[in-house]
């Protein structure tokens, strides 16, 4: 019978299915969530809210909320250290003249350009163009090259981008290699 378990265990320890992103948790929904970034590596998930102050307006100097939720220690959060701010998940924004819009990009990839906006019932979202559609942006999946994972600048696979679009509530993907 322990052999049995044995086996079991090592099945689920080393079979693909076993590290596949379905088996990441999902972060609670929050009222000013704007998307969450996964990783190949472990289940900890980076999370963007947007800092709203009062009713459709973004805080001028700190508009995105970013930080850890650490699945595989705790659950708790933290924030991000100078490194990763500076480096890897930090965001560079600008106020876009004449609205109550943010333009940034991640710090790591300025390639993918998301503007900060509020829908027509007051939640803020980050919109996306992707091939040509627009995608309210929920979910990113980073997939580490192997053996890179806790260097401190690991080989990106590709990347995944999982949104709907915010007029029709389509889902909308993409899938790439940076």
């Amino acid at each position: 019978m322990k052999g049995r378990f044995a086996i079991l265990y090592f099945f689920l320890l080393f079979s693909p299915g076993s590290w596949a992103q379905d088996a990441y948790p999902t972060p609670p929904d929050g009222l000013n969530r704007l998307f969450y970034i996964q990783r190949t590596g472990n289940t900890n998930t980076i999370v963007y809210d947007a800092n709203v102050k009062g009713e459709k307006a973004f805080h001028n100097d700190d508009p995105i909320n970013i930080y850890w939720i650490r699945y595989a220690e705790d659950g708790g959060t933290t924030g991000l250290n100078f490194l990763q701010r500076t480096f890897a998940y930090g965001v560079k924004s600008k106020k876009v003249a004449g609205t109550n819009e943010y333009e940034f990009h991640l710090v790591s990839y300025s390639k993918k350009k998301l503007r900060l906006k509020f829908d027509s019932k007051g939640k803020p979202y980050a919109l996306l163009e992707i091939n040509g559609k627009k995608m309210a942006l929920q979910k990113v999946f980073v997939k580490i090259e192997k053996g890179t994972t806790f260097t401190l600048t690991p080989k990106v696979e590709y990347v995944e981008l999982f949104g709907k679009d915010p007029n029709t509530g389509t889902a909308v993907y993409e899938k790439f290699k940076p």
